[in-house]
């Protein structure tokens, strides 16, 4: 009875081990809140306490589960999907855990040093393999929610980690098998070097593409925000040199029209005169429909999707100035605009009455830039992220997680909203 508290306390902490890893790592939908860590805590007791007192591992088997479903069950949006995260975080576990300790133990026996506090009986091993994944979670956790990362397991990388574990599960079996077995000194370090060589590969190699294919896809969209960035230019090129030659043709009629009303006037027809001059006005006006930000870039940017938003009958309007983001590169600026015009259009294609309305505060310390656009239904926002609807969600999807990283570099952060009407981006950016 007296190391019921220190059995409470680990097993609390491996309920939080597996509750981040399904949250933050298998993209479970629990909503994890400071309010809620309390509460996540006292059904974690109160359902381990019973395991703890009959002390047996068959209830505690039981015990964790149930903890972890009771807690889906109440804070969850997608409790069924999200039930079946726990497999993947369990599998995650036992592969940085339960595994390394295993082939510790089988190699190196003196490893398997007992830790006995007040009749609680563990090895070290065990403790400190479940307090650092422990800390370096809260320490991921920390870190994707201050540069607003996301870590989400894709379907294929769950089922990865899940087929990672069992061949891990089966190299400790090989393992121990080749150390209680009568093999020459020669055969037994062969055996071993292939089998731990074998999962410290495996499981090396499934970290790595974790980090490669997010490494590339945020490559990727910086490269395609440079991309727009030139295209736009070239654009504004194209527009120069059509102004020009509306200028080249203006000029060259101007005689004209001047002798035509100067006629009129001579005879006296000042309703003509009228007449002529609003539909002379009408013929020249500059028919580009450029916005002025107050920054060069940004006018680019604006005044490409003012165009394309016309073109699909969205109406297209901006209030206040950008002059005050000097101090972002020009892709930055690209980027950030241009992933948020994009969305807005997307959302506002082929629907009625639609628009994309642009409104820019400014004050001694930031610039706030808000982007609203109609909506026919609310979007589903959890933590500040929304699902990509495209079929190709390894590729799309990450034009917010552009746009935050883009903030994030300037020192300020990228938010959304939605309500049944419309859709915000707020963007704030330091000075």
């Amino acid at each position: 009875m007296s190391a019921l508290p220190i059995q409470l306390a680990v097993n609390l902490m491996e309920y939080w081990i597996l509750l981040l890893l399904m949250q933050d790592v298998c993209a479970a939908h629990i909503r994890i809140s400071r309010r809620n860590v309390i509460v996540f805590s006292l059904i974690s007791l109160f359902v381990t306490t019973p395991a703890a007192l009959f002390e047996t591992d068959t209830s505690f088997l039981f015990s964790m589960p149930v903890s972890i479903a009771v807690t889906v069950l109440l804070f969850s949006k997608k409790k069924l999907s999200d039930l079946l995260r726990f497999f993947p975080a369990v599998a995650i576990y036992f592969t940085l855990t339960i595994v390394p300790e295993a082939l510790l133990d089988e190699l190196i026996p003196a490893s398997h040093i007992e830790v006995v506090v007040h009749e609680y009986d563990s090895t070290v091993v065990s403790l400190a393999t479940d307090v650092i994944l422990f800390i370096l979670l809260l320490l991921l956790r920390y870190l994707l929610h201050k540069y607003q990362i996301t870590l989400h397991f894709r379907v294929k990388e769950i089922l990865g980690s899940i087929a990672l574990f069992f061949f891990a599960f089966i190299d400790v079996i090989l393992v121990m098998w080749v150390s209680r077995s009568h093999f020459g000194l020669a055969q037994y370090c062969l055996y071993l070097t292939i089998f731990i060589g074998a999962f410290l590969v495996s499981t090396g190699y499934f970290l790595y593409s974790l980090f490669e294919s997010r490494i590339r896809i945020s490559r990727q969209t910086m490269v395609e925000s440079e991309m727009e960035y030139l295209r736009l230019q070239l654009d504004s090129l194209q527009d120069v040199k059509e102004n020009e030659e509306q200028i080249k043709k203006m000029r060259h009629d101007l005689a004209s029209h001047l002798a035509v009303m100067n006629s009129l006037c001579e005879d006296g027809n000042y309703d003509e005169i009228r007449k002529y001059a609003k539909q002379l006005s009408h013929d020249t006006a500059y028919s580009g429909g450029k916005i002025l930000t107050g920054n060069q870039i940004a006018d680019l940017v604006a005044g490409s999707k003012m165009k394309t938003a016309k073109e699909h009958g969205i109406e297209f309007a901006f209030e206040g100035s950008l002059e005050n983001l000097s101090n972002m590169t020009a892709p930055d600026i690209c980027g950030l605009l241009s992933n948020a015009y994009d969305n807005a259009l997307e959302a506002c294609l082929a629907k009625k009455h639609a628009y994309i309305r642009t409104k820019v505060s400014t004050t001694r310390n930031y610039t706030v830039i808000q982007i609203i656009n109609s909506v026919e239904q609310r979007v589903p926002i959890r933590s500040n992220r929304i699902a990509t609807t495209k079929a190709d969600k390894k590729a799309h999807g990450c034009g917010i997680e552009i746009m935050k990283q883009i903030a994030q570099k300037y020192h300020g952060s990228c938010t959304v909203s939605c309500s049944d009407t419309e859709f915000e981006l707020k963007i704030t950016l330091l000075k």
